[in-house]
């Protein structure tokens, strides 16, 4: 029990992590395991783990392509390590609290590790990327299934690929579950190391300087995003099968919709650092008092004798979570991180699905400049947050008002992304018409007009060839070619007559392969996009050490582990899960053109309406964060009024509430 006038740091940790042991003098040797060298070994885990959710990230594209599944698919792979971590979450931050925390840290770092690692496994149980293409290149004729111009034949072609099918030549196993177990058991082992790593630095730490530890440990760990998405950037510009096909024959670009990167790469490097990783902690002790004053109140000399039971934590462990759901402030912090943790999810796991689709840019180049910008600037506010508290010795009160500020002005540096827009490029039957009239026919029926109706064209073919017209067609056989020229990526289609139907002359009716280029004001806004993007992260992380201390001080000290593992479990279930899931969803509404499987079904999107996917993405994010920072502020008026009661009945002698008299 916590007693008025003690000392700055929760005893009860420390009683049970020196129970029953024989009486020693810790030591203090230069040699010896020091606070610091915890604070480091963890800021290497937060690294791994920050680099493997990053690249995570990186790579939703990538694996929605893959395994031709759509967004609110991708949503629950990536919402699956937020399953993972409640399962455990709040038993492991309130029993870990009570054994030894460094162990149980490296328990769970162990099993990101063969998460990770687990992820990787579909690439190597799985047939090789086969997609279809109008360029025919000699061993890989796989890809080719159907002719790429104007025929007759087409039309039979695609009968034989329906026969196949009810044989069951073409089904595939639904690998992408392999994923998600994955991720899984990546959110079950990072389940103990923010809840006892914080509150074991919180424990054995100086007051001043636990705030700055715990920026400095945050900003050592937004390092691994930089390398997790410049690890994406180069993962994405390398071929999915790398090392089994020629590169040469490869001849679609990442800036196609079909372009699959090597996604599974990414996640062998980083399973391989995270077991490095968590074999360190294993050979840490109990505690790690950082000043001799500490080493006496955890010394067995003061406190029980006896070891507690599995049986008598668990006993306290309702009286205790019950202490805490009766905390109004808490609760309504709660609800307030919730909605923040909503918007945030949506933030860092569709933005880079987002820069591809609005600005026209590949997975490659849009993971490498996010990781270049935003991640060093995100880096900053965390360092200069935990500055800030540590220098100006913030209050609870001090530390509320730091976060308010820090969020609405983040809030208003993202006003002027709704100006920052591009328009969809012309894709014949799907955005604008065959012929130039204004209105574009019905999508389900726009394909096939007079032009290409006798070319027996395949609904799932998506092979997208750019006219001398300016407009995009999904194939050379949607465009009406007669004849081929070159070979490969140098291939052209000519006597395309759904060209010819603009106006344009047999000998300007011609078609190279990809899709149009967009206009060149789309890549000015892509980088002015990024500029921002890095101010308001800037900005939004000065409130990151406060956002974390505020949910351990306005609890009873005892309490602090079971805070956070409450915490971030509702923060998970109500923000982190279905975030992306009714996000992906709502992506998914927006779709143009799916892609079609041979066998049936649909596959990825092959194009958005990017427009209404700006003001889902855009509004949908600025309308939770400004309901939450309401909710932020009622917060902070509460805590200024139940500090100001507290001083007053300090100066009464009849102080009720040591929780909240946070000293200024």
């Amino acid at each position: 029990m916590t007693v008025e006038g003690s000392p700055d740091r929760s005893i009860e940790p420390r009683t049970i992590e020196y129970s029953g042991r024989n009486q020693k003098t810790p030591q203090t040797k230069c040699c010896s395991p020091t606070l610091k060298i915890f604070i480091g070994l963890l800021a290497f885990c937060y690294f791994t783990k920050s680099l493997t959710g990053a690249y995570t990230k990186s790579t939703i594209t990538q694996i929605e392509r893959r395994f031709e599944i759509p967004s609110s698919t991708v949503g629950i792979i990536d919402g699956s390590f937020e399953m993972g971590n409640l399962l455990v979450i709040t038993v492991v931050s309130y029993f870990g609290a009570k054994f030894h925390r460094p162990k149980i840290i490296g328990a769970g770092v162990l099993l990101m590790g063969v998460g990770t690692l687990l992820m990787a496994l579909p690439q190597f149980i799985m047939s090789q990327y086969k997609y279809d293409t109008a360029a025919a290149h000699g061993n890989d004729a796989d890809n080719f299934t159907v002719s790429s111009t104007c025929s007759s034949d087409n039309q039979s072609t695609v009968q034989q690929l329906v026969s196949g099918c009810l044989k069951g030549e073409a089904e595939s196993s639904p690998t992408w579950v392999i994923v998600l177990f994955g991720n899984i058991l990546r959110g079950i082992g990072e389940a103990s190391i923010g809840p006892l790593g914080m509150s074991f630095i919180d424990d054995y730490a100086r007051p001043e300087n636990s705030a700055f530890y715990i920026g400095c440990l945050h900003t050592l760990g937004v390092i691994g995003p930089i390398f997790g998405y410049s690890l994406g950037s180069l993962c994405a510009s390398l071929f999915v099968d790398i090392g089994l096909v020629n590169q040469e024959s490869v001849t679609i670009t990442p800036q196609d919709s079909r372009w699959v990167g090597a996604w599974w790469l990414g996640y062998v490097v980083s399973g391989l650092l995270t077991l490095l990783a968590a074999l360190p902690l294993w050979f840490l002790p109990r505690a790690l008092p950082e000043n001799p004053q500490t080493s006496k109140l955890d010394h067995p000399s003061s406190q029980h004798k006896h070891t507690l039971s599995i049986t008598e934590i668990a006993k306290d462990f309702g009286p205790s979570l019950k202490r805490l759901l009766t905390n109004g402030i808490y609760l309504l912090y709660l609800v307030y991180s919730v909605l923040a943790f909503n918007a945030f999810t949506i933030v860092i796991t569709y933005t880079p699905k987002y820069l591809e689709q609005q600005f026209g840019q590949s997975a490659s180049k849009t993971n490498f400049l996010i990781g270049v910008t935003s991640i060093p600037s995100v880096a900053l506010g965390m360092f200069l947050s935990g500055w800030i508290m540590k220098r100006f010795k913030l209050s609870l009160l001090g530390s509320t008002r730091l976060m308010f500020f820090s969020s609405v002005t983040s809030l208003v540096c993202t006003i002027p992304y709704f100006a920052l827009s591009c328009e969809n490029i012309d894709v014949a039957g799907v955005t604008v018409p065959y012929q130039g009239s204004i209105e574009v026919q019905d999508i389900s029926r726009g394909l096939l007009t007079s032009c290409n109706t006798d070319c027996g064209c395949p609904d799932f073919q998506w092979d997208p060839v750019c006219g001398q017209n300016g407009v995009t067609y999904i194939s050379p056989c949607h465009a009406g070619c007669n004849s081929t020229r070159g070979a490969e990526q140098n291939m052209t289609f000519h006597g395309c007559t759904c060209i010819q139907s603009w106006g344009l002359t047999s000998g300007n009716s011609s078609a190279v392969l990809g899709q149009c280029s967009r206009e060149t004001s789309c890549t000015k806004m892509f980088y002015i996009y990024l500029a921002l993007q890095s101010l308001a992260f800037s900005v939004y992380c000065l409130g990151t050490v406060p956002f974390f201390l505020v949910s351990l001080r306005i609890v009873d000290p005892a309490l602090k582990s079971l805070s956070v593992g409450v915490f971030l479990l509702v923060s998970r279930v109500f923000g982190g899960i279905p975030a992306p899931i009714c996000f992906g969803a709502l992506i998914d509404s927006t779709c143009l053109k799916w892609g079609q499987k041979k066998c049936g079904g649909s596959g990825a999107c092959r194009m958005y309406d990017i427009e209404t996917f700006r003001y889902l993405f855009l509004g949908l994010i600025s309308s939770l964060r400004t309901i939450s920072y309401t909710l932020l502020w009622i917060v902070t008026t509460q805590i200024k009024r139940k500090v100001q009661n507290d001083k007053q009945m300090s100066k009464d002698g009849e102080l009720q509430h040591p929780v909240l008299c946070d000293p200024e």
